[in-house]
């Protein structure tokens, strides 16, 4: 499966309080599970997606997670819609959507046993898991004749509501990944966005689309809520669209808009303000000194939020790449820009950013990645897989960052 940056190149009083404690989620906890740290102490995840970063051993992925003084605590894994939905149920009800999903033949079937068994191994090592919706949506969940969006951007399906297909998707989602799947694979959070600001199309009004599909969430996810359903993570906001950007919408502009959208909700379960932090690892704070969470800080303090905090679903630092060549007929191959100081960088950048993180009410710090495709964006701890006559092997001599990422500890 192909990555998503090669595809892109009132709350009832027990949810409140369960998010206010930094808990995993709506599930309550189990009482073979560790405890997960509370709003003092900030997670530490990892966002995994494409084949060569399976949860699993077959490229070192689990074991590296689970090794050295300070584990990684926190999984994302992702799922594509159209890959898991390519046709529209027909007839065009929920319940049907729901039969289409669980059947055992259907399209979908390959990618939920492969996810499930990812889920159902991060469970039992005691993780908390998160589920990313990838930016991409079916072709029929718009208009026949519609115009299509501009590369690499993502047409919104026309229909936001609560009673649309994107909703019960989630609902499904949600369901399933209460324990409703052959595996038991249960997830803490559901993250059914990515990037909205970055990749949507149109990006004219965004943030009111975005809004109506926050409380369409929350109306599927409240529906498990009671089954130990997922909390969300929302809206998972690139920080890299800033006023000089050529496309997309400012991030802080985005989540002005969006909170003051937002004041006065008081979702059904927990929920999490996410942020992506490619700029601030990479560039480090604005011209006052002051890194852009503490700029997000201050819009939820400023519109109400619940609880002002920030949860960075993924993040890291972004390498320089050029084009070398081709690697097969039709397949570019890249290399780092070749800057004798940026593996060093990397590391650093990763470290500084990761301890100014800490000290304010940050709740997860997400690195992008621990193995790289050879494609234009990287940004991972170890370095792009190499493909070779005995199978894919990993990058050795690992990156800096991949010995360095086991020693941070909040």
């Amino acid at each position: 499966m192909l990555t998503r940056r090669e595809l892109l190149a009132g709350a009832g009083s027990a949810a409140a309080a369960l998010a206010l404690a930094g808990c995993r989620g709506a599930r309550p906890l189990d009482a073979d599970r560790p405890v997960p740290a509370g709003p003092g102490r900030m997670r530490k995840g990892v966002s995994l997606i494409g084949d060569v970063n399976a949860y699993d051993d077959a490229l070192g992925v689990r074991p590296y997670l689970l090794g050295g003084p300070q584990p990684t605590t926190f999984v994302g894994l992702w799922a594509i819609w159209p890959i898991l939905q390519p046709q529209p149920p027909s007839p065009f009800t929920r319940d049907q959507a729901f039969r289409d999903l669980d059947d055992p033949r259907g399209p979908a079937a390959a990618a939920f046993a492969a996810l499930d068994a990812q889920i159902a191994r991060a469970n039992a090592d005691g993780l908390e898991v998160a589920l990313t919706l990838y930016q991409s949506f079916p072709a029929w969940t718009r208009a026949a004749g519609s115009p299509p969006a501009p590369a690499p951007l993502a047409a919104v399906p026309d229909d936001c509501s609560p009673d649309g297909p994107w909703a019960w998707l989630v609902a499904y989602l949600c369901r399933r990944y209460a324990g409703a799947n052959p595996r038991g694979a249960r997830v803490d959070w559901l993250q059914p966005m990515n990037e909205p600001n970055l990749t949507w199309w149109p990006q004219r009004g965004i943030a009111a689309v975005v809004e109506q599909l926050v409380r369409s969430a929350e109306s599927a996810a409240a529906e498990q809520a009671s089954a130990g359903g997922p909390g969300l993570l929302l809206p998972a906001t690139s920080d890299v669209v800033d006023a000089d950007a050529p496309r997309g919408t400012p991030w802080d502009a985005f989540s002005e808009e969006l909170l003051a959208r937002l004041r006065g909700w008081r979702p059904r379960v927990p929920v999490g303000w996410a942020q992506h932090n490619y700029a601030d690892v990479k560039h480090g704070p604005l011209a006052d000194g002051r890194w852009r969470v503490e700029r997000l800080l201050d819009l939820q303090r400023a519109h109400g939020w619940p609880e002002p905090s920030v949860w960075l679903t993924e993040g890291g630092y972004q390498f320089g790449v050029r084009r070398a060549g081709w690697a097969a007929p039709g397949v570019v191959r890249y290399v780092l820009d070749p800057r004798a100081d940026a593996l060093a960088e990397q590391a650093d950048a990763i470290e500084r950013n990761w301890a100014a993180m800490a000290r304010l009410p940050v709740r997860l710090w997400t690195q992008y990645q621990v193995n790289d495709r050879d494609v234009a964006f990287q940004s991972s701890l170890r370095g792009p897989v190499r493909e070779t006559p005995a199978g894919r092997l990993p990058n050795d001599p690992p990156y800096p960052a991949y010995a360095r990422w086991p020693l941070l500890a909040a």
